[in-house]
């Protein structure tokens, strides 16, 4: 009996396993979605494909934000994959792109955006913050033909006239121009260099442009003395352009655009942390925050048209914008406003990799005020949209210490005065934690990252190590409106001197992203470029330091020359060399 119960259980185990071992099945595949993300217009297209890694050709199941097929509100995917976007604007504006293949699946996202049209031909009336600029704007050097122009940035109103306000080296060729220049929109480069487009049309007539030089002037001064703006005005061809002062895109957010609206009337006083917006020809409307003010900055200009570098010009008491897609060329003569109001904050003039400068917009209305009071065309506060097409929101262009990587030897540099001072700054019970991490304010330095569970004093530096601190309660405090007026007085008295430092290009004031409870020196270095020490604390203030390309009027941001080949109105051939500034 008991041989039979063993041989019995002996079969039925047996059983067991090649019962277990027959129902075991492979994995899912691994599923890709080409491409992992995209940026779509409202109505408009995007084809996404699916591959397996079990190389199956079966069709894909395409789903969004769950729901196959898609639907009218989050837009709809066939069976090949081609997303179409709503008709109307989500909220929010991003999307998931499901593909399901044998069991396995794959995403990826897709933005909705609005489609942003400020480079195209404008219906009468013109509005601004479009393509625009001087129809002279090109030099012809055998058979090619290069072509420059910008952003019609704004109106201004003069002794009862009306004006198109824009930079000089976008209306008056860098001073080049000639009074009653034709100014159209869209610009050149925006039109086929004005070969093969479509007749462009005459907004207005240049008319007074502030004196752009280099600056300080060396040797022999003539002619007027340089201005502290770029900045030029052109009289508006009144049937052609939208008198009311509506800039494309600054309004509220529509079912399926964003609304013109023109600023307000009313000006802003620059200020650091400040929400701006800009709306201009290569991003359309974008947003960010003001990073400094006060700023003295270097800025290259070009000799003509594509031409080879003809100057540096140095500028006082700019405002600098946070973030590297802010602008780009083509930006150039955009009129920089408040996310909240929309009142008038600076003038678009030069930019690079990390920030884009402005000139303060009452400096540019008093360039004009020979001919009496100038003032922005404009209406009451409003909010303007940030949920367009490339807005930045980057509240700084510093990198953090989570996303940085120390040197062995900075690493143990820090931790060398961690060991020497964590104890002692641990007796005082508002600080939480003392730990070794990098410096916000500085890339590449390390730091004492100091945690806060209450306000507390903490040295900027310790033994030539910068402290960053963080913040366990809320609101966590940021520096007051009089630190940063008292931080402005000491930078002037530096920034002169470290101006004519090498590598430096920009020196102004800003917040420390190390302890944002302080104000900070912001010093704007040159990638490439060597440039001495730049200490932790300077005059009292902590340094801040952000490196990038060479700030420049012409050509800043992603690559803006293209080439094509059209035909002129002989029959002869001309290759086209577009530039934006």
């Amino acid at each position: 009996m008991r041989a039979m119960f063993k041989t019995a259980f002996a079969c039925l185990f047996a059983l067991v396993l090649v019962s277990c071992g027959g129902s075991s099945s492979p994995p899912p595949p691994t599923v890709t979605v080409t491409p992992s993300s995209a940026t779509v217009a409202l109505n408009a297209t995007q084809q996404f494909s699916a591959s397996s890694s079990t190389g199956t050709s079966a069709m894909a199941t395409w789903s969004v934000n769950g729901v196959q097929g898609g639907n009218s509100t989050v837009g709809t995917i066939d069976s090949t994959g081609k997303y179409t976007a709503p008709g109307s604007f989500p909220s929010p504006n991003a999307v998931t792109i499901t593909a399901s293949i044998g069991g396995g699946s794959g995403t990826a996202s897709a933005t909705v955006a609005y489609l942003m049209n400020n480079r195209a031909a404008e219906s009468v009336p013109v509005k601004m913050g479009s393509s625009g600029g001087n129809a002279k704007d090109f030099v012809d050097s055998g058979g090619t033909r290069t072509c420059c122009s910008g952003t019609l940035g704004a109106l201004v109103s003069r002794g009862g006239s009306t004006f198109i306000l824009s930079n000089n080296h976008v209306l008056d060729k860098s001073g080049t121009g000639t009074p009653g220049d034709n100014i159209q929109q869209p610009g050149l480069v925006d039109n086929q260099c004005d070969l093969a487009g479509a007749p462009p049309t005459t907004v207005g007539n240049l008319t007074e442009a502030a004196a752009l030089k280099p600056s300080p002037c060396s040797g022999v001064c003539t002619g007027p003395a340089p201005s502290n703006v770029d900045a030029a005005i052109a009289a508006i061809n009144v049937a052609n352009v939208d008198g009311s002062g509506s800039i494309l895109e600054l309004g509220a957010a529509g079912p399926s655009s964003i609304a013109a609206a023109p600023p307000s009337s009313t000006l802003a006083v620059p200020a650091v942390g400040q929400n701006v917006a800009k709306s201009g020809r290569s991003t359309g409307l974008t947003c960010s925050v003001v990073g400094s003010v006060n700023t003295s900055i270097s800025v290259q200009y070009d000799a003509a048209c594509g031409g080879a570098l003809a100057f540096t010009s140095t500028f006082a008491n700019q405002v600098v914008i946070n973030g590297g897609s802010f602008s780009q060329s083509g930006d150039s003569g955009s009129l920089v406003v408040t996310t909240d109001t929309a009142r008038p904050v600076g003038l678009v003039f030069a930019g690079n990799s990390t920030s884009t400068s402005a000139n303060p917009i009452q400096d540019v209305l008093n360039a004009f005020a020979g001919g009496g009071t100038t003032t922005i065309v404009g209406g009451g506060d409003h909010a303007v949209s940030c949920q367009p097409t490339a807005s930045s929101t980057l509240a700084s262009t510093s990198v953090g210490a989570s996303s940085t990587k120390l040197s062995v030897q900075e690493t143990d540099r820090v931790s060398a005065v961690k060991d020497k001072y964590a104890n002692e700054l641990l007796q005082d019970s508002a600080i939480a934690d003392v730990a070794v991490g990098a410096s916000a304010d500085s890339s590449g330095e390390g730091a004492l990252v100091i945690t806060l569970q209450e306000a507390t004093t903490v040295p900027a530096v310790l033994d030539g190590v910068r402290t960053r601190v963080t913040y366990a309660f809320s609101p966590a405090p940021r520096a007051s409106v009089d630190a940063i007026s008292g931080a402005k007085l000491l930078n002037q008295a530096l920034a002169q001197s470290l101006m004519q430092q090498s590598g430096i290009q920009g020196v102004g004031i800003g917040i420390s992203d190390d302890n944002p409870a302080e104000p900070a020196m912001v010093i704007y270095t040159i990638s490439g470029i060597p440039h001495p020490d730049i200490s932790p604390v300077m005059a009292g203030l902590r340094t801040r330091i952000i490196e990038g390309d060479r700030f420049r009027a012409f050509g800043w941001g992603r690559d803006a020359v293209n080439q094509t080949s059209c035909r002129q109105k002989q029959p002869a051939k001309i290759a086209t060399q577009v530039r934006t500034k």
